[in-house]
C-alpha cells in the first residue's frame, strides 16, 4: 500500500504546482493586456490620466477634466 500512497501524493503535488502556475500565469497575462490597454488609450487620447507623488498612475474622472478644460477657455475669451 506503500506505492500507491506515495503516487497519490505525488500526483497531487504535481496537479497543485501545475494549477498554481496556471493561475499566476493567467494573471500575469491578464495584467499585462490591461495594462498595455489603458496606455494605448491615453495615448490616444480616449483617457486621462495623472501620477501622483508615489508614481502610481490614476484615471482622471472625465467631469474633472471637462471642467478644467472649460475654465482654461473661458480664461482665453476674457484675455481676447
Amino acid at each position: 500500500m506503500e506505492n500507491y500512497i506515495h503516487s497519490i501524493i505525488a500526483t497531487g503535488c504535481l496537479a497543485s504546482a501545475y494549477y498554481l502556475g496556471r493561475y499566476l500565469a493567467g494573471r500575469d497575462i491578464l495584467e499585462n493586456t490591461i495594462s498595455s490597454m489603458l496606455d494605448r488609450l491615453e495615448k490616444d487620447g480616449f483617457i486621462a490620466t495623472e501620477t501622483d507623488k508615489d508614481g502610481d498612475t490614476e484615471l482622471i474622472p472625465i467631469s474633472e477634466f471637462v471642467a478644467k478644460a472649460l475654465r482654461e477657455t473661458k480664461k482665453k475669451i476674457k484675455k481676447v
